[in-house]
Order: C-alpha cells, then sequence, then structure tokens
C-alpha cells in the first residue's frame, strides 16, 4: 500500500498569456452528466483590474504536492475578461465549447460510428481522444446537414441506436470507454476525511487536496456510516474562504 502525505498543496493556474500561483481563488467542477465541466476563477485585491484575457484563451489550472503537479482543469475562457467588466471573475468551459460551436455538414460513405466521430472532434481542432473499439455494423450513406458536432454525436447514437456516453476529462475526449486507474485511493475517517454526508442521493465527502482524483474513477472508503468501493459521479476542487484547497466528491 502506497501513503501520501497530503497537506499544503501547490497549484499554478495559466490563463492565456499569465501563469499565477498566488492572488486568486478557483473552482473547479466535474460531472460527465452535464454539457461541459467549467471553472471559476476569482481574482484577489493584489490583480483585479489589472488582468486582460480573450476570449477562448487556453485555461490550464495545476495542483499537487512537493512540486509535483497534476491538471485538474484544462479548458478554454468563454467570455473576454478585463478591467471594465462588472466582475472580478472568469468563466471557463472544457472543450465540449468547440464541439457545440462547430457545425458538420457532410454526406458519408460506408462508415462506422468511429469514422464519423473521428470526423467531428477533427473537425472541431479535438486531436487527444480515444474511442471505444467496439465493432459495429457500417452504415452504407449518411447524411448529416448542419448540425453541431455535439447534435452530430446523438444523430450517431440514433443512427446505430445505441446510448454511447462521451465527455471530456482534462482535455481529452472519451467515447464509450473509461480512462484506465492504476491505484484505488482510500480515504478513512479520522485520517483524510474532513466531513461525510448524504445529499440528493449521494454521499457527499470532503477531503484534502486530491487532485489526482476524478469522477468516473473508484475510491474505497473507511468510515463508520460507509466502508466499501464506490464510483466518483461528480468531482469539485476548490479554495476555500480560508484559503485552503479542498476536495468535494460525490458517490
Amino acid at each position: 500500500m502506497k501513503t501520501e502525505v497530503l497537506f499544503y498543496p501547490d497549484f499554478q493556474v495559466l490563463i492565456g498569456p499569465y501563469i499565477l500561483q498566488r492572488g486568486i481563488t478557483f473552482m473547479c467542477y466535474s460531472d460527465p452528466q452535464k454539457p461541459y465541466d467549467w471553472c471559476k476563477i476569482s481574482f484577489t485585491e493584489e490583480f483585479q483590474g489589472s488582468i486582460q484575457v480573450n476570449d477562448k484563451a487556453d485555461v490550464e489550472i495545476y495542483a499537487g504536492y512537493s512540486g509535483s503537479m497534476v491538471p485538474i482543469f484544462k479548458g478554454i475562457v468563454e467570455k473576454a475578461y478585463n478591467m471594465a467588466g462588472a466582475k472580478d471573475e472568469i468563466l471557463a468551459k472544457d472543450y465540449s465549447i468547440k464541439l457545440a460551436e462547430t457545425k458538420v455538414s457532410n454526406t458519408f460513405l460506408d462508415v462506422t460510428p468511429q469514422e464519423l466521430v473521428e470526423f467531428g472532434l477533427l473537425k472541431a481542432g479535438i486531436h487527444d481522444y480515444e474511442l471505444a473499439e467496439e465493432i459495429y455494423p457500417i452504415k452504407p450513406v449518411v447524411s448529416i446537414i448542419q448540425k453541431s458536432v455535439v447534435d452530430f454525436l446523438k444523430e450517431i447514437n440514433s443512427l446505430w441506436k445505441v446510448d454511447i456516453k462521451s465527455y471530456f476529462r482534462l482535455g481529452k475526449f472519451y467515447w464509450g470507454i473509461e480512462p484506465d486507474q492504476e491505484d484505488v485511493y482510500i480515504f478513512e475517517y479520522g485520517s483524510n476525511i474532513i466531513s461525510l454526508t448524504r445529499s440528493s442521493g449521494y454521499w457527499v465527502m470532503l477531503t484534502m487536496c486530491v487532485p489526482f482524483i476524478g469522477h468516473s474513477q473508484m475510491i474505497e472508503i473507511d468510515h463508520p456510516y460507509i466502508s466499501g468501493e464506490f464510483q466518483i459521479k461528480r468531482s469539485c476542487h476548490f479554495i476555500n474562504e480560508d484559503g485552503w484547497l479542498r476536495t468535494k466528491l460525490w458517490f
């Protein structure tokens, strides 16, 4: 069993031309059942009025320990941000924005669903993806007229009468497949669980910053309320009012 000490996390925020490690707070939320993952970034007085960021600027947020940091969010700025704005806040969304804004209009001959998905992704500028290898029958003709890639993916499901789930995780697109998980992390009462409550049909756990944990992964819980392995349904990494970086998990 490997043990990691999770107490004083580091973070780094890349927004357009800026690299920030102080003067900001953020909340990054991820749920595969929602249209996109999102992240709200707010500036403290140190940087209020001095940051200017164009819409569609890249956003990457990293967190970790002892200088070893991993991404907890990758996406793009939804709207331009400058000192004339009413709020000192940036909203970023994952690359699902690109899928929503890119239109497909084409006639395809002798195609599989994977070939259509790949076409839509490349047209939207998405090059990092992983598709299920399951074999589906070839369709002789598929005609698409001015559909967004989001609706194009729904049409693919309808044409093949399947319900293939797809989502982005940290900039990579997954279609009908779950990322590999090497380790299952254990959360224990009195150790690394700050609180565990029940809400709207989910267990909700607040813990130390755990940047390497995200939705759809398995975790192990050892607590007087519950114990066993559970799949994470949603995740949120955020800086609380005391300035601590925390993780909240729904399962």
